[in-house]
């Protein structure tokens, strides 16, 4: 464009300057379009089915499950309904963990694309079910307990392709795995959503067929936003490796095992011992944090509305632990997944420590330290895997560590039912027991935490972790995360990527450009 060149040579170069910037301008919108439907898609449907305490109370009062009582009760349900309603959140929960091995599989497979495709007809297929079910639902055929299952692997396999987002922005991969995962955690806030509607006045059915709408606009515009997307995640992916594991040998030491020698390591142990005690303890206090807050309440003759009100304030606050993201991300960053497993353990102990202090609304703070807690929990599981272990065997390894902690988790019922029982309601011991469970981590950590850092000084070819990896949930999903040297190099290759695709595509105008 200098100006000692032929006027019609100037007007050609100012046509391609503008022509790039315009094409620079369509990439940042269709990238900014796929953030935002795939992060939308995350908390709208991931993980609601976690908020299933506002939910149990509208079925109660829509009369799910009231044929199986022998006598009706007034105002409430009995034994038989709430037995029913929690075997339909037993197995929803336990369908989450269950999928997270083959959905995992699946979407490293197939990719995004049709992950989300499955996904988005198996969540409006559930949410049809629910909305229909009291029409067609029988004691014969449970169509609830159909419909939320299938709302539950739907969820899954929704944070699972959440996953893929990362490859196609390294410079903000962490952010991205960060707030994939919080948002997880805040969709269990989707239901406490619902009840506000639901005590305004709205019919159940209206609720319900209102989000199957909203389900199907949003995974409609998230295949679309992938497909615009599409060449950048091929590239991206294919630089993750080929099929047979190449890549590995850029991570070394564990990355480039077998997974049966994985899983027979020492590091593998610790992590599976890590998910197994943690996992169960933070579903444990999902389950008795309300009975515990009753104790409290009991014991300093609180009334029933003030304590009715602090667990709707606590059911607020849990979801939250999105606030975390500068905290873990500058926990991974600064101290690495040894570290931020330590700091993991310590925030688990500390709020079972508070719920051991007879005030109730101390508690709130309990449940803050808790919402941290978890964040914290379900991201480093996952840093610790990817950085260790390598993508290629991350969605199996993280499915062992699972459902490992679901099988664990099965003594929540035993617990609750001793503490009822023959501790008239005495929550203290279950919470001491926790913390006594916690302790043996940080010695374990620190073990092989310094056993690393000594191979690594016999062998250099042994990666330390670069501390670039975060965040997962509890569905077990990161297994498109790249490796640490992939996230590092492409920070100032990705958007040169997206460029190069629109050059190929448009020959005269890249001569022109050169």
């Amino acid at each position: 464009c200098r100006p000692s060149r032929p006027p019609e040579h100037r007007a050609a170069c100012i046509a391609s300057i503008f022509s790039w910037c315009f094409i620079a301008l369509a990439m940042a919108a269709r990238h900014v379009f796929l953030v935002i439907t795939d992060l939308l898609s995350v908390f709208l449907f991931s993980g609601i089915i976690f908020g299933w305490a506002p939910l149990q109370e509208m079925l109660i009062k829509e009369g799910f499950y009231h044929e199986l009582c022998a006598e009706p009760v007034p105002g409430g349900a009995c034994e038989a309904q709430r037995t029913a309603l929690n075997r339909a959140f037993t197995l929803a929960t336990t369908a989450v963990s269950v999928a997270a091995l083959p959905g995992g599989a699946f979407v490293d497979a197939c990719g995004p694309m049709l992950g989300v495709t499955l996904a988005g007809v198996l969540n409006v297929s559930g949410l049809i079910g629910i909305a229909l079910c009291k029409e067609y639902g029988s004691v014969k055929f449970d169509l609830f307990l159909v419909s939320f299952v299938i709302v539950a692997i739907g969820g899954s396999l929704t944070m699972f392709c959440g996953y893929s987002l990362p490859f196609l922005f390294p410079r903000r991969a962490t952010l991205l795995i960060e707030l994939t995962s919080c948002l997880f955690d805040a969709s269990c806030i989707i239901f406490p959503g619902f009840k506000v509607l639901y005590d305004s006045g709205t019919r159940f059915e209206d609720l319900w067929w209102m989000y199957v709408g909203v389900c199907a606009v949003n995974f409609l515009l998230l295949i679309v936003a992938w497909s615009l997307n599409r060449q950048q995640l091929l590239m991206s992916r294919a630089g993750g490796g080929d099929q047979d594991g190449g890549n590995h040998s850029q991570g070394g030491g564990l990355q480039a095992k077998p997974v049966g020698h994985q899983l027979r390591s020492l590091e593998f142990l610790l992590i599976f011992l890590f998910a197994a005690i943690q996992v169960a303890r933070s579903n444990l206090y999902l389950g008795v944090v309300d009975l515990v807050n009753g104790q409290i309440a009991a014991k300093q003759d609180i009334p029933e509305s003030t304590r009715s009100t602090l667990t709707t304030i606590v059911g607020l606050i849990i979801p939250q632990g999105w606030l975390a993201v500068p905290l873990i991300e500058a926990s991974i960053h600064r101290l690495g997944i040894f570290g931020t497993l330590h700091i993991t353990t310590f925030v688990g102990v500390l709020y079972n420590v508070v719920q051991l202090i007879p005030n109730l609304w101390i508690q709130l703070v309990g449940a803050i330290v808790f919402a941290v807690f978890r964040a914290f929990l379900f991201s480093i599981i996952t840093a610790y895997n990817a950085e260790l272990f390598g993508p290629k065997t991350l969605g199996r390894v993280m499915g062992v560590c699972f459902l490992v902690a679901a099988l664990v988790n099965l003594s929540q019922t035993s617990l609750v039912e001793m503490s009822l029982t023959s501790l008239d309601g005495n929550f203290a011991p279950v919470n001491l027991g926790s913390i006594l469970v916690s302790l043996p981590i940080f010695p374990l950590v620190l073990f092989v935490q310094l056993r690393r850092r000594r191979l690594h000084l016999e062998d250099g070819s042994l990666r330390i972790p670069s501390r670039t990896y975060s965040h997962s949930t509890a569905a077990c999903t990161a297994a498109h995360l790249s490796i640490a040297e992939q996230i590092l190099c492409s920070s100032s290759s990705s958007e040169a990527a997206g460029l190069q695709v629109s050059l190929q595509e448009q020959p005269a105008l890249a001569a022109e450009t050169k």
